[in-house]
């Protein structure tokens, strides 16, 4: 973890609205089901995923963006699809998220 002081005025723009994908991922297989979420806070989005996963699903929660040459892509704030293999050692602590959720909600 890398902790730096900054400047609360270098953003440019806020965006208050935002689309989660939410992916549902059985164990062991991995087998995954998505939905996308509107109108709705990253609490409120995570909280119904857990009322919403039957106890065999972990989950994962990302924000849905357009990068600038207007291609979908995913920032993963909750945990990380399954199915991808380790990039590093976030991601690996990111996936150990996940599964330690989903132990604690079965």
């Amino acid at each position: 973890m890398n902790i730096v002081d900054s400047d609360e005025r270098d953003s440019t723009w806020e965006q208050h609205s935002s689309l989660f994908r939410v992916y549902f991922a059985t164990v062991p297989d991995a087998a995954v089901r998505t939905v996308d979420v509107s109108d709705a806070t990253f609490t409120e989005t995570f909280a119904w995923a857990r009322g919403e996963a039957d106890a065999g699903e972990t989950i994962a929660v990302a924000l849905v963006g357009i990068d600038n040459r207007g291609l979908r892509g995913l920032t993963w704030l909750f945990g990380a699809d399954p199915n991808d293999s380790s990039e590093s050692g976030l991601h690996t602590r990111m996936l150990a998220e996940m599964y330690q959720e989903h132990r604690d909600r079965v």
